[in-house]
């Protein structure tokens, strides 16, 4: 009787223990994830109906070329606005702007001749979501609205993106044709995204940054120097270097290169010559008051 009245005891012992183990606090039922949106509380949806605008005037130095505006970007409503992309960082450091801009002052890069925009206006959570079908449509028109602006050059951010736009494969750098049916020169740089497994740091991207810049100051050179030869100005043959011939620094402080020295002083020569044997034919064949003529030398 003792013995089945001890074992009646465990057994209500056990049973309270194992009540006690089942309401225990220590262990609480997870409380569902309250969903936070970064997006002020649109959804990725509503986001995705946003544009992004574009910077864009004519007669621009560069034009840099994205895919399409990401949901972030459409969002705040500027280019290169996440916080890991070294688009403003390098833009600065390589000197194609003399002031730290931010993506809050995007619109800003238009003053230092930079255009901002993107083959494809759609917003998306990921370039994979756009269609080859979609990509050749909005390729066109921006191949149409380059034609009306006239860029120096066309900087496509992303080897990616430039081998969507073209159908073919690349590599970075200064490619050899020019945009289709114009004259804007094509330089294709790594993706500025931190997130970029082959170029990561900016210190990697920067270089780029630098070479685009080499390029915009020749391109402006050339045009510069084409521009005195289709006005046909001369120079005093005393100064074959002076303001207005390619060996002469320009308005917005260009140093000429060894060809531009080179070329002023044939130039100048040129002209020296011209007036001398004018100068010798007036003499031989007008009488009273001279007239020194300089003749209308093409440059």
């Amino acid at each position: 009787e003792m013995a089945a009245r001890a074992g009646s005891k465990r057994a209500a012992e056990q049973e309270e223990s194992g009540k006690g183990s089942k309401s225990s606090p220590s262990k609480k039922k997870p409380r569902p994830l309250e969903q936070v949106s970064k997006f002020g509380g649109m959804t990725e949806e509503e986001v995705c109906k946003m544009l992004l605008p574009d910077h864009l005037k004519p007669g621009l130095d560069i034009v840099f070329i994205g895919i399409n505006p990401g949901l972030y970007s459409a969002y705040l409503g500027h280019h290169y606005c996440n916080a890991n992309n070294h688009f403003w960082p390098c833009l600065y450091e390589s000197g194609l702007v003399p002031k730290k801009l931010t993506y809050k002052e995007d619109a800003e890069a238009l003053d230092y001749g930079i255009g901002l925009t993107n083959i494809v206006p759609r917003t998306t959570r990921g370039a994979n979501e756009l269609s080859r079908k979609e990509i050749r449509e909005w390729s066109k028109v921006m191949i149409e609205r380059m034609k009306e602006l006239s860029p120096l050059v066309a900087c496509f951010n992303g080897k990616g993106i430039y081998e969507l736009f073209s159908g073919k494969k690349c590599v970075v750098g200064l490619q050899q044709e020019t945009l289709p049916d114009t004259d804007t020169v094509v330089y294709v740089m790594p993706s500025t995204s931190g997130r970029a497994a082959t170029y990561p740091r900016r210190v990697d991207k920067l270089k780029f940054f630098n070479e685009v810049k080499e390029l915009r100051d020749d391109l402006k050179r050339k045009r510069q120097t084409e521009g005195v030869v289709a006005s046909g100005a001369v120079t005093s043959p005393e100064m074959p270097g002076s303001r207005g011939l390619p060996g002469s620094p320009s308005e917005d402080g260009l140093e000429p290169t060894a060809a531009d020295r080179q070329q002023a002083c044939t130039v100048g020569v040129s002209q020296s010559k011209s007036i001398e044997s004018s100068r010798e034919s007036d003499a031989s064949t007008c009488t009273g008051t001279h007239n020194s003529v300089i003749p209308n030398v093409a440059l």
